[in-house]
């Protein structure tokens, strides 16, 4: 985030799906790292690293995923707030 407050919700959601885009990229990176190393285990091809190494690439960028996620959790959450918050007064 920023560091600002948002003014609406078209904001909140312009960064809700800045990270959900970057959430799916590294889902997609995760899947093809992963689907790599199956490959070449499975058809016995030299990727220059072993299909260990792939599936633990593959392992490493869905952990990194979760970040986005949570952030998409976080302002889906804070903007719930805000609205209580402003309707309430």
């Amino acid at each position: 985030m920023s560091g600002k407050p948002y003014k609406d919700w078209n904001e909140v959601r312009k960064d809700i799906k800045k990270w959900r885009w970057s959430n799916l990229c590294c889902l997609i990176i995760a899947l093809l790292f992963i689907i790599a190393g199956v490959i070449g285990e499975a058809l016995k091809i030299d990727l220059h690293l072993a299909s260990t190494t792939w599936l633990l690439l593959g392992l490493f960028f869905a952990v990194i995923s979760i970040a986005p996620h949570v952030q998409v959790v976080a302002l889906k959450s804070w903007y719930g707030v805000e609205s209580e918050r402003r309707d309430k007064k």
